[in-house]
């Protein structure tokens, strides 16, 4: 049996050349549901009003031990659901940042200029500001541009999944990935003249893990990255990516789907910074085309459909190019039936 594969969703070795309305609801626990007319879903998220604050990992890529802790000031009373991944932000560790709760808004915020979170938890808003600008040419980041095979700083909330909380994905009739978004601010701090599209971009992702959690699979524990490219600088839309995770000297190697988001966003036009979209999208038949695809490129060969389960989410920036950026999130959720 192979080694089982944990603490994979907190970071992404990629960098993919890659509305339909929505509903939500302030739920308080995973088996609260959803009526949507005639419609009756059940929510993966126990908090996605934030209500519990954000455990938070190492600026160091890859460490999964917890660095901190954001509590709201010590007014949390829970165990966070949420972490905070804040990969290669050497200048920017947000466990260090100055705490105030403005105007019902908890704000975190590192110096003057450098990253921001803050969270509306009475509306389920997350403001994530990562501004690259002050991590790249300075320590940790020495180069400015990033070069080839160079990491890049990202800003995410992540979560994973229990053996026993994990959602079998088989026995579903849907699955939906539920969102309203806006971006904020893409502000291109690039050196002129030093663009290079396939090394430099900032990107507003949100991945799932496509998990075997059969104990008695060979491929237990090993999975494959699904996702939505919601904001692409690079791109109207988010153009189709399927390969292999790369693009730095630290990936996971696992196999990553992303559709073409014309076919998601196309009702409500193409990307752009200061527009909301609303998103809740059955991801479930693009889920199976991902495994079969997966499976004819040699993924996950000793896995079956039935052996899969949802393990973890993450949503957020990566930016491996020299841009500050920030989006508001609100209505996030997962629901199935």
């Amino acid at each position: 049996m192979k080694k089982k594969i944990y603490n994979t969703i907190s970071i992404l070795g990629i960098f993919a050349l890659t509305c339909i309305s929505g509903y939500s609801s302030n739920l308080t626990s995973k088996n609260q549901t959803i009526k949507d007319h005639t419609e009756t879903y059940k929510s993966l998220f126990p908090d996605n009003s934030y209500n519990n604050g954000f455990d938070v990992s190492t600026t160091k890529e890859g460490i999964a031990a917890l660095h901190g802790v954001l509590n709201y000031g010590g007014s949390v009373k829970g165990k966070p659901f949420w972490r905070i991944a804040q990969w290669n932000c050497y200048n920017n560790d947000i466990v260090s940042a100055n705490y105030s709760f403005v105007n019902n808004m908890h704000n975190y915020s590192v110096g003057s200029i450098g990253n921001r979170i803050t969270v509306d938890t009475k509306n389920n808003i997350l403001v994530l500001e990562l501004n690259a600008s002050t991590e790249y040419g300075k320590n940790g980041i020495t180069t400015n541009p990033r070069k080839n095979y160079e990491s890049w700083p990202t800003l995410l909330i992540d979560h994973e999944w229990t053996y026993d909380d994990c959602l079998k994905i088989a026995d579903k009739s849907e699955i939906r990935m539920n969102i309203d978004y806006k971006v904020l601010k893409v502000i291109d701090k690039m050196p002129a003249g030093a663009t290079n599209t396939t090394l430099h971009a900032a990107q507003f992702q949100w991945y799932i893990t496509i998990q075997n959690r059969n104990t008695l699979s060979e491929d237990y524990g090993h999975f494959i990255w699904f996702g939505l490219s919601f904001y692409d600088n690079r791109h109207e839309y988010s153009p189709y990516y399927a390969a292999q995770d790369g693009g730095k000297e630290s990936n996971t190697g696992a196999f990553i789907y992303t559709p073409d988001m014309k076919l998601i966003l196309s009702s409500q036009g193409k990307a752009e910074v200061g527009k909301k979209f609303s998103v809740n999208a059955d991801i479930l038949p693009i889920m199976k085309e991902a495994f079969a695809l997966a499976q004819k490129r040699n993924y996950l060969t000793s896995s079956k459909w039935t052996d899969m389960y949802i393990g973890g989410t993450n949503i957020g920036w990566e930016v491996p190019g020299t841009y500050d950026v920030s989006v508001e999130i609100s209505k996030l959720n997962i629901t199935y039936r």
